[in-house]
């Protein structure tokens, strides 16, 4: 087995990992069971017959793209970024479907960024999930375990490093799979990936109008509607607008492809529908992507020599028409623009009281303390990042860390400042390679199609502008339609189509997995020290704990059944809990109930800042200990283990929980 093989074989079984994950920790009412169970079952299916049914799957799991939120919506209630998962792990079927799916298909150029940056990820999600489940996944479906100072469970931080994982692979798969099935296939590529993107995101955009001309709670969640912007089918505003910002432009090269009388309806209604989409959403950095990608088309148009001086007038006549005609009806829409989002007065000077200083800080750097969140965590980690897909939950304490209040989970506000905040300099590096090969790639002239080359040029431009003020492609569903537009521009673009090498020279191995080696290594010493969460709670002063049992009002302190004004604790097998100090010793009080234990002992081990302070058989008679607190700590760490629980209920009582230790609450002198 080569090298490339055995890394093309772990970003797979990783990647599937993921999904699974995804689908097994997705909330209720989306049935996590259930949803794990199909997509594994779509998974199989698909990678057994997948290349024989590809022209017919492939369409349906490119509308799915932008379409299931709404479906998922109206036939089970279900919503939420995880629900992607069930398109994903057929697609990763069908990904693997072929002969070529243990090779490889990246172009040459491409091969080393790509590959190196997809092992990464591969290798390292899964430390940092590890990671926040305190090395216990046993505790991913308990309540009330709290991974930050806002309340973020394991099982909620869990699920967003696995979308992300998964965000960075299937996209990565995706855009190998591509160059692989249609390399010398573009009527394939047209009809199987782009057609089925394309028909979605006209419905997706339709549906825009709807909302903000008859019923903004039409096919959306209620948040949005809260918010006054419409969501299409995808169920968010910010995706409605990055699919408007490809699509508007990408409708009319696509319509190149087709004859009149298509040709100027599928042009004619990707601008108005897209353009449209984008102002009903209120996304910001959607609007921009348009507008940008609309100005460089029709440079491209000029420059062309495609169209006579009468075509062009025509056209642009008929351009200012349909512009007009639509600004006007526009006026009339319920929703939010970015005008009432007030995004003229925060961000453009002059607009407001700021000047360009204040509004090239708050655009480019600020951006409600998100940015300075993102460098806090930047400056702590400088080399391997916090974790893949750990910026959303650590946000707010690493913002109070650089002195800012940040309102609530979100990207940094800018790609580059995301992903480096993830994944460090180290992870970045393949990225960045990537985007300078591609850069190249993407102003060189090659012979093919001009202008639909350049059209796109303009639509991949836009998208990249757009990703310095935000991260769209935090959606898993944006992140391939990124990819599909790659490809479709290097198709179009006659770039040359060389045979991907199925080995590398030593230098570029040695590079490689010197760089995932080192990036595995910090991620897990990182794991194992200050970013662990019982770590974290120390610093930023939250009460970490878990296998605790919980009372009816979501507390793990319950009265002392014999007066006792001091109440009790009781723990499951194993339970660790991160306490402030408040004397110089813990004055430690525990015993069991277990009805045999005078007879059967039972194993009991309990550590304090990972000191074995007691081990021995306990039977009814209570544990009296003194802990001192370590010098120059504010919080304690205190661990607990017993060989085996019980259960009143066996007993005759109606209580049915399974106790192991009960301890007294803590008191200090």
């Amino acid at each position: 087995m080569t090298p490339l093989v055995a890394t093309r074989i772990a970003v797979i079984v990783s990647t599937v990992l993921a999904a699974l994950v995804l689908a097994y920790l997705a909330p209720s009412p989306d049935h996590p069971i259930e949803l794990m169970l199909g997509g594994a079952a779509g998974f199989t299916v698909l990678a057994a017959v997948g290349q024989r049914y590809r022209h017919l799957t492939l369409p349906i799991l490119m509308a799915l793209l932008y379409l299931l939120p709404a479906i998922m919506l109206v036939t089970t209630g279900g919503r939420g970024y995880w629900l992607d998962v069930i398109w994903s792990l057929p697609l990763l079927g069908l990904i693997c479907s072929d002969r070529g799916a243990l090779q490889w298909s990246v172009p040459d150029r491409w091969q080393w960024p790509l590959v190196t940056w997809s092992t990464l990820v591969a290798l390292t999600w899964p430390i940092v999930f590890l990671r926040e489940a305190d090395f216990a996944p046993w505790i991913l479906a308990l309540q009330r375990v709290s991974n930050t100072s806002i309340g973020m469970s394991p099982g909620d931080v869990g699920l967003n490093i696995a979308y992300f994982a998964l965000g960075h692979n299937v996209g990565l798969l995706w855009i190998d799979a591509l160059c692989r099935w249609y390399r010398h296939g573009r009527a394939r590529f047209t009809g199987e990936v782009l057609a089925g993107l394309l028909a979605a995101a006209a419905a997706a955009s339709a549906v825009t109008f709807y909302q903000g001309f008859v019923d903004l709670g039409f096919l959306q969640p209620g948040f949005w509607e809260y918010m006054i912007r419409a969501t299409g089918t995808l169920g968010d505003a910010n995706k409605m607008g990055a699919v408007a910002g490809f699509w508007t432009i990408g409708a009319m090269v696509f319509a190149r492809y087709l004859d009149r009388p298509w040709s100027l309806l599928i042009a004619g209604g990707g601008l108005v529908l897209g353009g449209g989409a984008a102002w009903l959403c209120g996304s910001r950095t959607g609007l921009a992507a348009v507008a940008l990608s609309v100005a460089m088309a029709i440079v491209e148009v000029l420059r062309s020599g495609v169209f006579t001086r009468r075509q062009l007038g025509i056209g642009a006549g008929a351009a200012l028409v349909i512009s007009g005609g639509l600004a006007l009806i526009l006026q009339g829409a319920s929703t939010h623009t970015i005008v009432q989002r007030g995004t003229l007065e925060n961000y453009l000077p002059f607009f407001g009281d700021r000047g360009i200083a204040a509004s090239a800080n708050e655009l480019l750097w600020d951006r409600f303390g998100y940015g300075p969140a993102a460098i806090q965590m930047i400056s702590e980690h400088p080399l391997a990042g916090v974790g893949v897909g750990m910026y959303h939950a650590l946000a707010h304490d690493y913002g109070k860390a650089a002195g800012r209040t940040v309102p609530a989970p979100d990207n940094a506000q800018a790609w580059w400042r995301h992903h480096l905040a993830e994944l460090g300099t180290l992870g970045i590096i393949p990225l960045i390679w990537w985007c300078v090969v591609f850069a190249r790639e993407l102003f060189s002239a090659g012979g093919g199609d001009r202008l639909a080359s350049g059209m796109l040029r303009g639509v991949l431009i836009a998208f990249f502008v757009a990703s310095m003020f935000g991260v769209a492609s935090q959606s898993v569903a944006i992140t391939l339609t990124f990819w599909v537009f790659v490809f479709w521009f290097v198709t179009e673009n006659g770039s040359p189509q060389t045979t991907p090498s199925r080995d590398w020279a030593r230098p570029a191995l040695l590079a490689a997995a010197s760089l995932v080696v080192l990036h595995v290594g910090l991620t897990t010493v990182h794991a194992f020290g200050d970013l662990r969460p019982r770590a974290r709670a120390e610093r930023f002063g939250w009460y970490y704990r878990y296998g605790y049992n919980i009372t009816d009002d979501g507390l793990d302190l319950e009265p002392d059944p014999g007066g006792n004004p001091i109440g009790r604790r009781w723990t499951f097998k194993d339970s660790l809990a991160v306490i402030p100090v408040k004397g110089k010793a813990l004055k430690f009080v525990a015993w069991i109930d277990h009805p045999d234990a005078d007879v059967n002992p039972v194993r009991t081990q309990i550590w304090a800042d990972a000191r074995l302070v007691y081990e021995g058989d306990l039977r009814r008679t209570p544990i009296f200990l003194a802990i001192p607190a370590m010098p120059g700590k504010a919080h304690m760490t205190i661990e607990t283990s017993i060989e085996r629980t019980w259960r009143p209920a066996d007993y005759g009582s109606r209580d049915r929980r399974e106790l192991g230790l009960s301890i007294r609450d803590w008191v200090w002198e």
